[in-house]
């Protein structure tokens, strides 16, 4: 944006311009996606080659004798032109490339979600993320439209493109939400309050010699699972995950997903909620409670929202928390 308002050509000064930049747009974006939606995201050195394009189009800009990108498309006059319009479509396939890239990371990390978290949020949802690529997609479809029409194809000459505008306010949206974004998986182990001061499972049971559990280790964790769940309740946590309970109970968390998934024939979302619920019952039922609302039980039992507690909560019983209070009230009566 800055360089369309400066009095003269980039170019004029520095070969290459700021259009090769515009190159690392798509591997920021997708390698910030990576950093969010992929556990244990870490820069490696292959992670450099996202920038081949970029060193690309910056060196053969200072190799040829360059014209800017705002100038006129037309090849007679502008021969020179013809190197842009061949950046500018390799832009809008790298650009969308990554947009498909990066969307394809978050509907994996959605996927994963009930395995991990035991609530739903609009930051470990990445709702806004979402937001935020798709409006990429609507606004710089029409400004890429719009210019590839007009400067590539030649057909119509335009005096004005809206790409750096575009470019400006995506910059700052991201900056804005993402500053907001805390890291979605623990980058390092949770030490919980109520850990477990006893042997772990993983050594007071026999080997299954596989890479799966035995039945018999499957039942035994499922056991030590529930009991725990019952007697700490550490669900009441609304930032609950699979992670916290691993470390509470000194179980790989690989091992406790499988136990979880294979013992309870429920993810790790279902079966944390279903305790949830079990405690709002039990809270509804109790007259000492009367005075809670329906998000104060809710908020008691860990639930983070009203609405994802009514809903969980006549998926378990086929009620909502009011008409299953209603329900006990006429029977008391």
């Amino acid at each position: 944006m800055g360089a369309s308002l400066l009095p003269f050509q980039v170019v004029d000064y520095f070969k290459p311009g700021i259009f090769p930049l515009m190159f690392l747009t798509g591997p920021l974006l997708y390698l910030y996606v990576g950093s969010l939606t992929i556990e244990d995201f870490q820069l490696k050195p292959i992670h450099l080659l996202h920038l081949i394009p970029f060193m690309l189009v910056a060196i053969h800009r200072s190799t040829i004798q360059v014209v800017p990108i705002s100038s006129s498309p037309d090849l007679v006059e502008n021969p020179q032109y013809l190197f842009n319009k061949v950046y500018y479509t390799l832009l809008i396939i790298s650009a969308f490339s990554y947009w498909f890239l990066g969307l394809q990371l978050i509907i994996k990390h959605r996927k994963k979600m009930p395995l991990y978290f035991s609530n739903y949020t609009g930051k470990n949802s990445l709702n806004w993320l979402i937001f935020v690529l798709s409006l990429f997609l609507i606004v710089f479809l029409a400004s890429f439209f719009s210019f590839f029409v007009n400067n590539i194809l030649g057909l119509a000459p335009v005096s004005y493109t809206t790409l750096p505008l575009n470019l400006t306010v995506f910059t700052f949206i991201m900056v804005y939400f993402g500053i907001n974004q805390s890291a979605i998986y623990s980058r390092e182990k949770v030490h919980s309050k109520l850990r477990h001061q006893q042997l772990s499972p993983e050594e007071s049971l026999p080997k299954s010699g596989g890479a799966l559990l035995s039945d018999e280790q499957i039942a035994a964790l499922s056991a030590l699972v529930k009991n725990y769940l019952t007697d700490k309740k550490p669900y009441r946590n609304p930032d609950y995950n699979l992670q916290m309970m691993a470390d509470d109970l000194a179980i790989s968390r690989h091992k406790l997903s499988h136990v979880i998934n294979s013992g309870q024939k429920k993810n790790f979302y279902k079966f944390i909620n279903q305790f949830r619920v079990e405690e709002a019952k039990a809270m509804l039922a109790d007259p000492s409670f009367n005075h809670y609302s329906v998000l104060g039980i809710a908020t008691e039992c860990g639930f983070n929202a009203k609405t994802s507690f009514n809903r969980i909560f006549k998926e378990e019983t086929g009620l909502t928390p009011t008409e299953f209070k209603q329900t006990l009230e006429r029977s008391t009566n």
